[in-house]
Parts: C-alpha cells; structure tokens; sequence
C-alpha cells in the first residue's frame, strides 16, 4: 500500500467533491471528470498518480463504499453535507481497499476536516470510519476463511479419490492376465477334447 500524501488527497477530495456537487458522481463520470482535472486544474499543485489512484479506487469501488456510509450513519447518505460525504469516500476507499489502518485514517482525515469543514463532523466522521471499517473487514475475513474451508474440503476429497483409483488398480489384474487365463483353459480344453488316433474310415465297411 503506497500512502496518499496530504496534498494528493486533497486534490482527490476536490474531484470528488464536484462530482457530487454536480450530480454526475457514477463511476463512469468520475473518471471522465479525473480526466478532465488532470489536463485543466485550478490547483496550484495538479492532481498526480497517488491522487488519481485514489479517485479510481472510489470510482470502482463507489457503490459498496456509499452502502457502507449509508448502513452506519443514522442519518443516511443523502442527507449529509458535501465536504462530509466526500471525506467518508475517501477514507472508506483506503480502509477498505487500500489497507490504511483505521486509527491514522482517523488521525489523518481529522486534520483536512479541521482544515476544510466543521471540526464538530469529527467525531461523526471517526464514528463512520470505526464501525464501517470494522465490519467491512470482519466481513471479509470471514470470505476468506470460508473460501480457504471449502479449497482445503475439495483437496481432501480430491486427495481421497485419488488414492481410491489407486487401491483399486492396485486389487484388480490387468487385461493381459485375464487374456492369457482364458486362453490357457480354451487350449487345455482343447486338447482334452481331441483323440490321440482318427479312426479309420474303412473299419466300418463290409467287404464282399
């Protein structure tokens, strides 16, 4: 996991913000709208690969982190303010896909929303990052674990197959001896059946 620097996370923020601001925040624009930004900036600093990293994550991510937000916030998605919407995006997008640990997203999202918002949306926003982290992650250790039961039971029955076909292999002889069994009785058979002498045609004829 490469880190997103503060200034590149800022200019991931503005991106995403105006997606939002302008109704357009569905995967496909946002990235038109990221490529727009990296050719056109207002930004003294212009937006580089960490930050563009950072918008592709949302973007192709951005359903799954939006139920996130929308499972654990009491309010609901839709109605929270731009700047906090944009900031849980962002933070869910590295807890959940990127690795970030929780607590430094905490730290480190905390210090741009003293920057930018309302500092009394930290707690909300600590809240969020906290249980939606958590249970994303629970979530996805116990996929992991289930996947790695369900490999370790076909490999086991597959193992146990193998060694089946083996021991019956192992029981039955092959063709080839059953071939020259039975071609050993037909000749003895054979044999048994056949006198030592014809018998002589003439003997059964009177001579007169």
């Amino acid at each position: 996991m490469a880190r997103h620097s503060v200034t590149q996370r800022r200019r991931a923020l503005d991106i995403v913000f105006e997606a939002d601001q302008k109704e357009i925040l569905v995967p496909g624009l946002l990235k038109e709208l990221l490529a727009e930004r990296q050719v056109i900036s207002t930004s003294q600093v212009p937006i580089q690969e960490s930050g563009v990293r950072l918008v592709e994550l949302i973007a192709d991510n951005l359903y799954e982190i939006d139920g996130l937000i929308d499972e654990y916030s009491k309010w609901g998605l839709r109605r929270l303010a731009l700047l906090d919407r944009a900031i849980l995006r962002l933070g869910l997008a590295e807890i959940c896909f990127d690795g970030l640990d929780i607590a430094v997203a905490v730290k480190e999202y905390s210090e741009i929303v003293r920057e930018l918002g309302d500092t009394r949306s930290i707690g909300f926003i600590t809240a969020i990052f906290n249980k939606a982290g958590e249970a994303f992650r629970s979530q996805q250790a116990a996929t992991q674990a289930e996947t790695a039961s369900e490999v370790a039971v076909g490999t086991e029955a597959a193992v146990s197959v193998a060694e089946s076909g083996d021991l019956t292999e192992s029981e039955e002889p092959a063709d080839s001896e059953y071939l020259t069994e039975s071609e050993d009785e037909a000749e003895s058979v054979i044999s048994e059946s056949e006198p030592d002498e014809a018998p002589d045609e003439t003997d059964g004829i009177t001579h007169s």
